[in-house]
């Protein structure tokens, strides 16, 4: 019987994530992407900065994957890639205009 694990329930579609569920998600996503900052990993995604992420986030990174759904995981890691190269491409455009 133990084959097969358990769906969290933030994954079930037939139910909305209630609003504590939600900012519960979004703390340990925030606490986990202050630990990526602190060890200099912005794509979580790139296995290889698997090594590192295990070594120095492994803890904040399963509270985040326990709290939110999975498919919001890898929404919030990818968007993390994306903020990031805008954010440059903003200062780079910026640089130019002086």
């Amino acid at each position: 019987m133990g084959w097969f694990s358990k769906q969290k329930e933030m994954d079930d579609p037939t139910k909305a994530p209630s609003r504590s569920s939600r900012k519960q998600c979004w703390e340990s996503r925030d606490l986990f992407f202050g630990c990526l900052d602190k060890i200099s990993v912005v794509n979580a995604l790139d296995p290889k900065h698997q090594k590192a992420i295990k070594a120095s986030c492994s803890a904040e990174e399963a509270k985040f994957e326990q709290d939110c759904a999975t498919s919001w995981i890898s929404y919030f890691k990818e968007k993390r890639v994306v903020d990031f190269k805008r954010e440059k491409f903003l200062k780079e455009m910026e640089e130019q205009q002086k």
